[in-house]
């Protein structure tokens, strides 16, 4: 098949355009963005097709999708765009129900196998021989003659030491009175007789105790060097097995490989600075290589498009353990691709990264409360409690420049950039230690007020859902049932109103984004708070507020308590 025939499969001509349409002037910003027209097009027209097609069979209601869209310029100037899905072809879906114009995998499975297929074998056959070695009766029964003659070896040794114990014991007291006798019978040299036979009492039961160490010792022994022998074979096996794996493991990131508009070509391995077989900085997510943008910038460098605009979007059912919504936008996710798209978008100019940006700027932070020792802020949404990387404003550091003479850390929690509401902070470290125990303890009363998208039929209840973060998508928390740490929520319903509800949220716990995960996910309220880019939909703001907070004043000890309503 011809380049030429495989690019017009891939390429994919929008149904219509407007009329002097204005072109991107810069590649979109892949980790956060808001699309470009013609990418919303493409994304329609995409889903579109996803929507009325008959000829794929797989289940989007069971398991759903990430899809891509790149707008390109194809050779002849025309506009249009390349499609792909993000994944594995053998792990996703069957391969013969693929549609032709998405486009293919950069790790292709089928050529690897082929590729590796010597070394796979020889790792098959070391694991079949390891496997035989560890389950051979010889091996089986020996492991098992050795620890139970260790065992009742230390069992023998035990009793006789116990034994003689209790034999020391008596002899000492019988010398003992044979000492206070008075009686004429017991002269000097009966009692030294008597004493020294005691001494050889003791003498004999520790040559027996020898004796019978030096047995189990040669017993042991017997079994532990035929044991030794068969062990350091299957070690030396294994250490075999791992070097071939590592060894193919390498020769696999090498053979993975994307391009850039200058025609460079670079592997995993280099990407990923991957040293030798013992030392690796960081190792390549699995299928990082098959998530949607890699995919399709690698389609339009070989066929000389210019890529314009990119944009993904979820299809169907989202999976249990993280929030996914159907049909919603989503970023490139940058924790499996930063290494593979910083590599392939050398030299093309990207929109500027709104996440280096400064949106505090003009911002006012009000005072709800201060003394000597502490103040009690309500933080606007978008604003930072601590400086960040890009973004030095924050609660923190407007504390600091207000209280410069303040000791001990100020923060005592944190809230979300996108939350509002209330914040303490402390001027000393002893008021820090104190506050910090009073959340520690969870005597800290908390309430947040939130606007969800949906109604929701409970007007009251309670969410146990154990969290933990997701190390391939961060900052994105995961509902994980195996790993989690536990988190728990009690809600209660103040309002409907226009298909949204409002609702009151009292955290117990305090994990990272507990209460956004708690609403968004199916088996929590199933609901996303309004906003939440994260979760659910972006909006003008996160409509989450913590609006009540009470406690105990750090040297009064009297409670506390404060409330600002929220702005929505």
């Amino acid at each position: 098949m011809t380049n030429i025939h495989i690019a017009s499969q891939k390429f994919t001509p929008f149904s219509h355009l407007t009329a002097h349409q204005d072109l991107p002037q810069r590649f979109t910003f892949p980790y956060y963005y808001t699309p470009h027209p013609l990418t919303l097009q493409a994304i329609e027209q995409l889903q579109h097709y996803l929507e009325n097609q008959t000829t794929w069979l797989h289940d989007f209601e069971q398991q759903g999708v990430m899809f891509g869209v790149l707008v390109v310029k194809n050779q002849k100037d025309e506009l249009g765009y390349l499609s792909s899905y993000a994944g594995c072809p053998l792990y996703s879906f069957d391969n013969e129900q693929i549609p032709p114009f998405f486009v293919d995998a950069i790790f292709d499975d089928s050529a690897h196998h082929h590729h590796f297929s010597q070394q796979e074998s020889e790792i098959n056959q070391l694991t079949r021989h390891i496997n035989e070695l560890e389950n051979s009766f010889e091996f089986i029964e020996l492991t098992k003659n050795l620890a139970a003659n260790i065992e009742q070896s230390d069992k023998e040794i035990t009793e006789q030491q116990h034994a003689m114990s209790l034999t020391k014991t008596q002899r000492k007291q019988a010398r003992k009175e044979a000492e206070l006798q008075t009686e004429p019978s017991l002269t000097p040299e009966v009692l030294n007789l008597f004493i020294r036979e005691l001494g050889n009492q003791s003498s004999r039961e520790k040559r027996e105790l020898k004796a019978l160490k030096q047995h189990w010792k040669e017993t042991v022994s017997e079994f532990s060097e035929r044991h030794n022998k068969l062990l350091s074979i299957i070690k030396s096996k294994k250490k075999e097995h791992s070097e071939l794996i590592k060894e193919l493991k390498l020769a696999s990131l090498k053979s993975c490989t994307f391009l850039n508009q200058n025609g460079i070509s670079k592997s995993l391995f280099e990407l990923f600075n991957i040293n030798d077989l013992k030392t690796t900085t960081q190792d390549p997510i699995l299928y990082s290589s098959e998530q949607n943008l890699p995919k399709l910038l690698q389609t339009a460098f070989q066929m000389n498009y210019e890529p314009l605009a990119l944009g993904e979007f979820w299809w169907g059912a989202s999976p249990y353990d993280q929030i996914r919504q159907h049909k919603n936008l989503y970023p490139v996710c940058q924790s499996k691709c930063f290494e593979i798209i910083q590599h392939m978008l050398d030299g093309i100019e990207t929109d500027d990264s709104p996440l280096e940006l400064t949106p505090s700027y003009g911002k006012e932070l009000e005072i709800v409360y201060e003394d000597d020792v502490m103040v009690i802020v309500n933080k606007p949404a978008e604003f930072l409690s601590v400086s960040g990387k890009y973004i030095t404003d924050s609660v923190h550091a407007r504390i600091q420049e207000r209280y410069p003479n303040a000791t001990g850390p100020l923060i005592v929690h944190r809230l979300d950039m996108s939350t509002s509401g209330l914040l303490v902070l402390t001027l000393t470290a002893e008021t820090n230690k104190h506050i910090q125990k009073q959340f520690i303890e969870r005597t800290v009363e908390k309430r947040y007020t939130a606007l969800l998208e949906g109604n929701i039929e409970s007007e009251h209840g309670v969410i146990n859902l154990p969290l933990a973060g997701d190390m391939e998508d961060r900052p994105r928390q995961m509902v994980c049932h195996r790993h989690g740490r536990s988190a728990e929520t009690t809600y209660e319903v103040i309002s409907r109103n226009n298909n949204r509800t409002k609702i009151y949220l009292y955290p117990k716990t305090g994990r990272t984004h507990q209460l956004r995960v708690h609403c968004a996910h199916q088996a929590g309220l199933n609901t996303p708070i309004v906003g939440d880019d994260l979760y659910g939909f972006k909006e003008t703001r996160l409509h989450l507020h913590a609006g009540y907070l009470k406690l105990r004043h750090p040297i009064t000890n009297n409670e506390i308590e404060f409330e600002v309503n929220a702005e929505f």
